[in-house]
Formats: C-alpha cells, structure tokens, sequence
C-alpha cells in the first residue's frame, strides 16, 4: 500500500483559517473602533463579501480533496476525515489532471457512489516539471486502469 496523495493541511485547513481570521479581524477591529462602519457602513459589505465569497470558492476547489489517497495495486483507499472508500481500478471511470489551478488536483470519477460521492478528488505527490506535463501517477493510473478494464 503506497501513498499517492500530498497533505492538504496548508489548503484546507491553514490556508481558509488564515484569510477568515484575517476578515473577521478587520469587521470586528472597525466595528470596535467606530471608524469607517460607523461613519459609512456600506464598506462593511467589502469583508463580508469577502467571507462569504471566499467560503464557496473554498467549498468548490478545496474541501472536497480527499485527506489521503493510498494505491493497493488493484484498488485505491480514498480517506476524507473518518470516511474511507475503496475504488476499484476497473471501475474507474475517468480520471481528471487539473494542472493549471494551484493546488494542482487529481479527479476520479467512478461508476458507482460512495460514501464519499462519485467523483474523488486529491493532490497528487510530485508535481510535474512542465505546465504541460503529466504528473506520473496520472499517467500510471490511466494505464493500469486501462488494463483492469481489460482484463
């Protein structure tokens, strides 16, 4: 059982705790102070667009990332929080190489739903040298899901 999966710590724990920490802090430092919210309250819609915006591009792009994706040889072990679920290489629907986005994410559909949804998305480890390159556990998993189809 090998690990395929870099930690999301930074992403989804570090990262939103930070800049909501940070809004919070400026709404409530303002509202303590009676400067710009009380003379003007219209710029506190500016922090608080900025919560509820940065909650679902969050949602969207970072808490659905699997905390831990190990490879079985014939399967893999999707862990997210006290959940598992065991994916079977032949029934792997697509797999998905996100390269663009940082962090640059790993998305597997599959034929039927889990306790984690049908599409499963990770960080793979090891980034590929190129923008335009494949991460090899992208191009390894393409490949050994071709043959389990096959097979």
């Amino acid at each position: 059982m090998k690990k395929i999966s870099a930690s999301t710590f930074l992403y989804k724990k570090l990262l939103p705790g930070l800049c909501f920490a940070f809004l919070l802090f400026v709404i409530v430092l303002e509202s303590l102070n009676n400067g710009l919210f009380a003379q003007a309250p219209i710029f506190v819609l500016g922090p608080v667009f900025g919560l509820v915006l940065g909650f679902f591009l969050f949602k969207q792009l970072v808490w659905d990332l699997s905390d831990e994706v190990y490879d079985e040889g014939d399967s893999l072990l999707f862990r997210k929080g006290a959940q598992e679920q065991r994916v079977p290489l032949k029934d792997i629907v697509d797999i998905s190489d996100a390269t663009t986005g940082s962090p640059s994410k790993l998305v597997i559909k599959v034929r039927t739903a889990g306790p984690l949804g049908s599409e499963l998305a990770f960080i793979p480890q090891g980034r590929p040298m190129s923008l335009f390159s494949k991460s090899p556990i992208v191009a390894d998993l393409i490949e050994r899901v071709d043959q389990a189809r096959n097979s």
